[in-house]
């Protein structure tokens, strides 16, 4: 009786091992997943911000005189919003 009680519960232990080594492998595959398309999300993101970038530089170089312009009116705007339009 002794004998077939703990052949159970060896068993059972064997079944919760595996199973719990078939979670951790499923967790770690979809934890790589979420990880490759975070970097693919990244490249993407960075990729068009340096499109972006190379963008405003050649409107910058086209007309420097607008470019300094609209940075003094932000500039301006900026300051009347933080200190209440004074």
């Amino acid at each position: 009786m002794a004998d077939q009680t703990a052949g159970k519960i060896g068993a059972a232990a064997q079944r919760a091992s595996d199973n719990g080594r078939e979670l951790y492998e499923r967790a770690k595959d979809q934890a790589q997943s979420a990880i490759e398309a975070g970097r693919e999300t990244f490249d993407a993101v960075a990729e068009e911000g340096k499109r972006q970038v190379e963008s405003v530089s050649g409107v910058i170089r086209d007309w420097p005189l607008l470019s300094v312009g609209v940075a003094f009116l932000a500039g301006c705007l900026v300051s009347r919003l933080m200190h209440g339009g004074r």
